[in-house]
């Protein structure tokens, strides 16, 4: 049996999608499975033992990307074909099944997957290895808790500035004797956060995982007490591990994409999602000043 999986290239959707392709998987442990995926959200399948082929696209202007998936794709024929970006390619593949994702508004997108596929997706799944379970035991200490922060994003209007994490983490250092912060996110986001995330905080206090793989942050996740950040595919991985969850909101739509699960906190912008799509957003600029730190703090504080 042959099943391809054609994924999103953002790591959000593609965690998201986790728990339809791990039903898929668990129905059909003999298929020979391939990916069509993001390079971005690839690496979250380096520890799933039964795909057989990733396909990495980069995506191109007018779309043309698709045209290299096609080639990649189109002389196979494919017992099932699932689709997660809805597209029109799985209508000119050969196959004999098709699951293609149709997106509902007003829905969290589990729940768009659950009405879509017919079954329950909401099992997120990001295995990790032996090694990396190995480095994390190694690297904890279990008389601290630790707080996972994760400043960054892939849109700046979404990002709440660096600044406030830097004072909320400092309050909490003065407060507690018993935390340590684990970073979280890309050798980018670490150039562009780590000096102001970290001004006047004890290094002691700090592990640092800028820059390490999905699933190393995914084993480190898994053995975590709280992560704290803004609307992003790491906050979505956090929810994979169980990992209670304080999220933070403004011109993106929590009741869409908030982190799934009733334990979890959404702290939003005092203007709703409504504000926000009816004014023109300056991608170079943060639309979350509204949220204050000690109303973050104070979450914390409830789990603490």
């Amino acid at each position: 049996m042959k099943i391809l999986i054609i994924c999103s290239n953002l790591i959000g959707d593609t965690i998201l999608s986790t728990g339809a392709i791990k039903y898929f998987i668990d129905q059909y442990k003999e298929a020979n499975i391939s990916l069509v995926i993001g390079p971005s959200a690839a690496p979250l399948f380096k520890n799933y033992q039964n795909i057989d082929k990733v396909i990495i696209f980069k995506k191109r202007k007018f779309n043309l990307h698709w045209v290299d998936i096609f080639k990649s794709t189109y002389k196979t024929k494919w017992d099932i074909v699932i689709d997660f970006r809805s597209s029109v390619l799985s209508y000119f593949l050969k196959n004999k099944k098709k699951y293609i994702f149709k997106k509902q508004k007003g829905l969290h997108h589990i729940e768009q997957l659950n009405l879509s596929f017919g079954f329950l997706c909401s099992k997120l799944f990001v295995p990790i290895s032996l090694d990396e379970e190995n480095k994390v035991e190694k690297k904890l200490e279990h008389t601290f808790k630790h707080i996972v922060v994760f400043p960054g994003g892939n849109w700046q209007p979404k990002l709440w500035p660096v600044e406030n994490y830097n004072i909320v983490m400092k309050f909490l250092l003065k407060k507690y004797d018993n935390i340590k912060f684990i970073l979280v996110g890309s050798a980018k986001e670490k150039d562009k956060f780590y000096n102001n995330l970290l001004a006047g905080i004890d290094k002691n206090f700090i592990i640092d995982l800028f820059g390490c793989s999905l699933t190393l942050t995914s084993a480190f996740m898994k053995k975590s007490d709280l992560f704290i950040g803004n609307d992003s595919g790491l906050m979505h991985l956090a929810v994979s591990n169980q990992l209670r969850v304080i999220s933070l909101f403004g011109p993106t739509d929590n009741k869409v994409y908030g982190p799934y699960g009733d334990k979890n906190i959404v702290i939003r912008t005092k203007e709703p999602v409504d504000y926000f799509k009816s004014i023109n957003i300056d991608k170079n600029k943060s639309y979350m000043n509204s949220i204050k730190t000690n109303t973050v703090i104070a979450s914390v504080e409830k789990f603490l």
